[in-house]
């Protein structure tokens, strides 16, 4: 009785497991049904892709300077403007054309792709005039990545009466986002900005002469209005305004971008930080650029050679699992069901990894099948000639033990692959390394356990 409560658990449990990875899960909102699991990635080669192209911005724009050369935004209101001088310049000097220029903007792209997490893309540059070509996936977020990519990326910390530079973007080191718990329910993100020892010597003497000042008024009121404030411009947007509590000694400004109480909101402000982050992370772009043109490119494969592919790796699967079954009889059913959840596990992890789905990925399952169907006949063969219950066991785990160099080779080949940079290659290694994970989830788990079972 407990052998076979054994079985029908393990059953059941993959039946679960494979209910969840081939048909899903979904939640009514509404009238609506929403699957809760998450879609599966495809790679650009198996759903086309946006080519944007960029060029160096040729235009010009105007500057105003004062009586004494000094450049301002604008002429103040009631001021004579014979006083200012109006001069149209390049956006890009003649000096900032340089090959050096280009490539340090491919890379900049790079590291800003990076940055927010894009895979699947590629930067092509013209090193004789910096012309880009940019390959992105054609999705919702595409538009805001270009716009990113044109950002310039400037950073400024300036005293916010007379404009004079008190630090600059050379400073930093390094950005990133954290968060923090307020007490009440509610979450704050904020922009970490870590400063080089040389911008942390500043920040400390730019804290020890901005420190706020508080005043009382006539009706014992306390207020800061006669402080000294430095204001922070990222991206030639104000960022804050603000005096110091006191010195910072630690070269880390940490600075609350918003807090919420609800998802979407903590959301919203965890991007705009991302974003902010991803730019001082990367260098000041030197040269302006513009995207000219876009257009969208469709794949070269169609759906018929994904059927295809896709019914070549469930084919394999089947006949493995018929020839299990029909040569073993219950052992092959039982570790034909355990096979099925390996399939199933891998789906999963797939999705909930956001491992992109690209041919090479799909012959990386096919490859896994196979793999994973030649231990399963080996085992079945040896218990077949000794079906005892101390052989069964041996051989459940045995059998891996004694090709542990093959698992190993496998392993290293899928951690190289996995830090390649090129998504069709990279992909093929996380479909190995976690079909590999898969495999010893449901052979030692499901398979040893239903096998052990069955022959007490």
């Amino acid at each position: 009785m407990e052998k076979k409560l054994k079985i029908v658990l393990c059953t059941l449990i993959i039946i679960l497991i494979v209910i969840i990875a081939f048909m899903g899960v979904y939640s009514k909102n509404l009238n609506i049904y929403k699957s809760e699991i998450p879609e599966y990635l495809l790679a650009s080669e198996l759903k086309g892709k946006r080519m944007t192209y960029f060029k160096v911005n040729e235009g010009t724009e105007e500057k105003i300077y004062d009586k004494e050369g000094k450049e301002v935004d604008s002429i103040p209101e009631g001021e004579n403007e014979a006083d200012y001088r109006k001069e149209q310049v390049k956006i890009n000097s003649e000096e900032a054309l340089t090959e050096e220029n280009y490539q340090k903007a491919k890379e900049i792209f790079d590291g800003r792709l990076n940055e927010l997490g894009v895979e699947d893309y590629s930067v092509r540059l013209n090193k004789l005039n910096g012309e880009m070509v940019v390959e992105l996936d054609d999705d919702k977020l595409t538009d805001t990545l270009l716009r990113y990519l044109l950002c310039k990326g400037d950073f400024v910390m300036k005293d916010s009466a007379d404009d004079t530079v008190l630090m600059e973007r050379s400073d930093i080191k390094n950005a990133s986002v954290t968060y923090g718990n307020t007490g009440t329910g509610s979450v704050t993100v904020y922009l970490s900005i870590k400063f080089n020892k040389e911008g942390a010597k500043k920040l400390s003497e730019v804290s020890k002469n901005y420190l706020k000042v508080e005043t009382t008024d006539e009706n014992g009121e306390t207020k800061d209005d006669n402080s000294k404030k430095v204001t922070m411009i990222i991206e030639g947007t104000e960022f804050l305004t603000a005096s110091f509590d006191e010195e910072n000694t630690t070269g880390e400004l940490t600075i609350s971008v918003g807090s919420g109480t609800d998802n979407a909101t903590v959301y919203e402000y965890a991007t705009q930080a991302q974003v902010y982050a991803m730019l001082l992370n990367n260098e000041e772009m030197p040269i302006t650029l513009e995207a000219v043109t876009t257009e969208y490119i469709p794949t070269d494969i169609n759906e018929t050679i994904i059927y295809i592919v896709t019914g070549i790796i469930a084919g394999v699967a089947v006949i493995l699992m018929l020839y299990m079954i029909i040569r073993y009889k219950t052992d092959g059913l039982l570790s034909s069901i355990s096979f099925v959840s390996a399939v199933a596990l891998l789906l999963l992890m797939i999705r909930y990894t956001g491992t992109r789905v690209s041919l090479g990925s799909m012959a990386a399952m096919l490859v896994l099948i196979v793999f994973d169907g030649y231990f399963m006949i080996k085992i079945l063969k040896d218990i077949k000639n000794n079906p005892s219950e101390d052989n069964v066991r041996f051989m459940t785990y045995g059998a891996y033990m004694q090709k542990l160099e093959l698992i190993i080779v496998f392993l290293i080949i899928a951690v190289i692959f996995t830090f390649m940079p090129e998504v069709q290659v990279f992909s093929i290694g996380m479909t190995l390394f976690y079909g590999i994970i898969s495999l010893i989830i449901s052979n030692l788990l499901f398979m040893r356990t239903m096998l052990i079972a069955k022959h007490k």
